[in-house]
């Protein structure tokens, strides 16, 4: 599949999906990282992923890009945030719950792109209302979420991957 038939499947999917709250949450896992380090930060092939997901989304119509405090995070979704002319804010990866009360309460309109890790991208689907079991592997980096309608009483729920 093209990265345009991509887009525009999404665009497709967002649209024609009636949005009770929030109208859709994209989730990716950040890019590739260093192996080492407390806080590593993007390998060069992260950056060319994280440029690669901002040609991918440019036609989603994403209002914000939201990210973890962590450095790898930041790193994405500030080149996605610059290639869309959005800007990025940050939220604690181990607040999930705050990060789904900013969805519903800051964003409750718009389209949202959240950058998130392995360990925290199942919790979040599930608080946005996916009732599918998600797991992501370490060495998983092409997966796209998107759930259209979170929070409301049938959340529509979509698995992408990155070509």
């Amino acid at each position: 599949m093209s990265i345009r038939t991509a887009c525009t499947l999404l665009l497709l999917f967002a649209v024609a999906t009636p949005a009770a709250a929030q109208e859709a949450v994209y989730v990716i896992r950040h890019g590739e990282k260093e192996l080492s380090g407390d806080e590593p930060a993007l390998t060069p092939e992260g950056r060319d992923r994280a440029a690669g997901w901002a040609r991918m989304l440019r036609h989603a119509g994403l209002d914000a890009v939201i990210t973890s405090d962590a450095l790898r995070t930041r790193e994405t979704g500030a080149i996605i945030a610059e290639a869309l002319d959005l800007r990025a804010s940050a939220w604690p990866a181990t607040d999930i719950a705050g990060l789904v009360d900013t969805l519903e309460f800051d964003h409750e309109d718009d389209r949202v792109l959240v950058v998130a890790h392995a360990e925290t991208i199942p919790g979040i689907l599930a608080r946005l209302g996916v009732l599918d079991e998600i797991s992501v592997d370490q060495t998983e980096f092409a997966n796209l979420f998107v759930v259209t309608g979170p929070g409301s009483d049938n959340p529509v729920f979509l698995h992408l991957f990155m070509p």
